[in-house]
């Protein structure tokens, strides 16, 4: 069973979890057996998220501490049988391996932070259908032009 830390490049508790630079990994001795490089933190949407969570369960992770979660990664991450906790932002990780810092255990999504985005607009298709987006002047809906009254747009004659 081992142990992942979110950290920041400083080498302190990361205040995300999509966000954190990397993902620190220990052994059941403390001995810190990976370091799990974020290669996706400034993208959008859920894709490296479910990758990050992917590459914790290779590495045999049960426990996750990190600084803050959203709630639908949060659920994601319960759902997959981690224990996450979390921890005050920026805590050096010296202090956290020696258990300085305290532990909140997150046991259910509500715990996480809400998400920023209307449900579905990280374009990973996780929330629910997106509403179809009124259609904007010049366009054309369902390949019908409406095009009644217009006689001249933009020096163009039609």
């Amino acid at each position: 069973m081992s142990v992942a830390i979110a950290v920041t490049p400083n080498h302190e508790v990361a205040g995300h979890f999509g966000k954190a630079a990397s993902f620190v990994v220990f052994d059941d001795q403390g001995q810190q057996i990976a370091e799990l490089v974020n290669q996706g933190r400034k993208a959008v949407g859920c894709k490296h998220k479910k990758q990050l969570q992917a590459q914790l369960a290779a590495h045999n992770v049960k426990t996750i501490l990190l600084g803050n979660v959203g709630q639908r990664s949060l659920a994601r991450l319960l759902g997959a049988g981690f224990e996450v906790f979390r921890v005050p932002n920026r805590t050096p990780l010296q202090d956290v391996l020696v258990g300085k810092a305290s532990r909140e255990p997150l046991l259910s999504a509500e715990q996480g932070r809400p998400c920023k985005r209307e449900k579905g607009a990280c374009g990973c298709g996780c929330g629910s259908k997106k509403t179809v987006k009124p259609a904007k002047i010049g366009m054309t809906v369902s390949g019908n032009t409406n095009l009644q009254g217009l006689t001249k747009i933009g020096g163009f004659k039609l």
